[in-house]
């Protein structure tokens, strides 16, 4: 109804309500132009062939970061790298064991395309699905890795820490595309640590340089001191020239273990020293590439490899709002912190809900790089660049879960349907009989479904007859799926052999393994003491710092 003034026409008011809305639309048009064009800029303004840095955790959960949610952790660098950054709530793992979920970061493919599976894993998910320091196998050899397809782009390619994905000549990371390794390949259970034995008595721990074993055991404890000199140095040397850097980390792992620096610094114990030390590594690594003036032509990625292990108790990692853990295709065995850091083309503070996996980190890689995906074969990651400048929400809307070669679940937008389920990595105190490890795979029809953004800790099964249509879209996805799947040979199946593949340091000694012994460096540098000691101050609150048994 149009009010008319005492001396108004109904005509007046007419032509000024039409004059607003004209003003409307044009002032809209104008904030969607002016949009459009900022989202343009930030395209246009990418730079030409960026330094690609992914830090990986290890047994890293979803809720054991401050910024995710966690009361006590300690983690200023990566709270920081979130708030300059942008922090993605549905980053997923592909899978929720260590060498699988390497498996598809390097090629951005399903694991089980690349071999990095059992075939016997009905009854548990992760034992048989990870490469030991015997295995006869590893990753398949004709799959393609990130560094090797960077390479083709003219990148220099270093890592540094856990490979896994095995350990004899032909698969070590030196040949796989890397032009620089350092790091001990398997998970350090057997090396020395603070929560358990002082000294390695295990020739399994084990510190390579490039092909060559320096040393047997190695000494973990500082192993991350050493492991940030390596990658500061690979930086600065490299600094004028594209490079690739994968910084893939121990921590947060059981044995936990930390460094004098940050042993009994943190109210969450153990763990939390440990990740303080990760934090640490993160700090490091953002401060020397903006120091070095190259910040704005470096993206760097945060993420881990799969859930926390349960098992492990308090000293296992924490998966905050999400059910279950490590081993599991529950969401709290897959679901990943995803921090992605690259100042003046990712936006400061952004929080994303769009789904996103570590196999989009190849494709994204490769289209930052100017290069093309391998022709010869399926790639299941996406680009996503337009999601890390803001021009698009992402192109991924669903994921799909296996364990070893079964086809787990799947997730469409906010809808996950569980086919098949199955505990591991728990114990049997754990309140959730769905995680507990004597959990046999089970499967179910019809499948359990659940709003996964109303009930992240899958409690409430929805009705599947009141929820037909997403499951009819899920089945029609299954079945493109299902038409380009083609499972790789199963290379967690081809056994062990100890004294055949067994590195060491002395291959001629006998009797292999016991005898493989050669000396740990007796001096451990200490990298950016300063560093270090503010560090250490910044995440504990100076009020604190006296009180820590530290030593600096």
């Amino acid at each position: 109804m149009v009010r008319l003034s005492s001396t108004g026409t109904a005509a007046e008011a007419g032509k000024a309500s039409a004059a607003r809305c004209v003003l409307l639309f044009l002032s809209c048009t104008a904030i969607c132009f002016a949009h459009l064009a900022s989202a343009a800029e930030a395209a246009k303004a990418l730079p030409e062939k960026p330094n690609i840095i992914v830090i990986y955790g290890d047994d890293v959960g979803y809720g054991d970061l401050n910024v995710y949610g966690h009361p006590t952790s300690r983690t200023p660098n990566l709270d920081r790298m979130a708030e300059e950054g942008m922090r993605i709530t549905s980053f997923y793992s592909a899978a929720p064991v260590c060498s699988p979920s390497r498996a598809s970061l390097m090629t951005g493919r399903l694991f089980p395309r690349t071999g990095v599976y059992s075939s016997n894993n009905t009854k548990s998910a992760t034992g048989s699905m990870t490469f030991t320091s015997s295995s006869n196998t590893g990753m398949l050899l004709n799959e393609i890795t990130l560094p090797q397809q960077l390479g083709k782009c003219g990148y220099v390619s270093g890592m540094v820490g856990k490979w896994h994905l095995g350990v004899t000549e032909p698969y070590l990371p030196i040949n796989r595309g890397f032009d620089s390794y350092f790091g001990c390949p398997l998970t350090p259970i057997g090396c020395n640590s603070t929560a358990y034995n002082k000294s390695a008595t295990t020739g399994s721990c084990m510190l390579f340089v490039n092909h060559t074993i320096t040393e047997q055991p190695t000494d973990i404890r500082n192993i991350d001191v050493r492991y940030v000199e390596n990658t500061l140095n690979f930086i600065s040397t490299n600094q004028h020239r594209p490079f690739f850097f994968y910084f893939s980390s121990h921590h947060t792992h059981m044995p936990q273990f930390a460094s004098d620096t940050y042993l009994n610094t943190t109210q969450r114990g153990l763990f939390g020293d440990s990740l303080a030390e990760l934090d640490y590594s993160v700090g490091a690594i953002l401060d020397h590439v903006t120091q070095l003036g190259i910040a704005n032509r470096t993206l760097v990625i945060f993420s881990a490899d799969n859930g926390p292990a349960l098992i492990s108790q308090q000293l296992g990692g924490e998966q905050g709002p999400l059910k279950c853990g490590k081993g599991t295709t529950y969401e709290g065995g897959v679901r990943e912190p995803g921090i992605f850091w690259w100042p003046g083309v990712i936006a400061a503070g952004r929080l994303s809900y769009a789904l996103a996996s570590t196999m989009d980190i190849f494709p994204t890689a490769v289209s930052l790089a100017g290069g093309q995906l391998p022709a010869d074969r399926a790639m299941d990651g996406l680009d996503i660049t337009k999601l890390l400048t803001g021009e698009s929400a992402g192109p991924r809307y669903y994921n799909i879960y296996y364990s070893g070669h079964v086809l787990m679940a799947v997730r469409l937008h906010q809808h996950k349907a569980h086919f098949f389920t199955m505990g591991s990595h728990c114990l049997p105190t754990y309140p959730d009989k769905d995680c507990h490890n004597n959990a046999s795979l089970e499967y179910h029809d019809p499948p359990l479904l659940f709003d996964v953004n109303q009930d992240p800790k899958e409690r409430y099964p929805l009705d599947t007859k009141l929820h037909k249509v997403p499951l009819q879209k899920m089945q029609a996805l299954l079945a493109e799926h299902n038409k380009t799947m083609t499972f790789g040979p199963a290379q967690c199946d081809q056994g062990n052999d100890p004294k055949k593949n067994f590195p060491c340091c002395s291959p001629e000694c006998t009797p292999r393994p016991s005898c493989c012994k050669c000396p740990t460096a007796k001096h451990i540098p200490g990298l950016h003491t300063t560093a270090r000691r503010s560090h250490v101050a910044a995440a504990a609150g100076q009020d604190d710092l006296d009180s820590m048994r530290i030593l600096i």
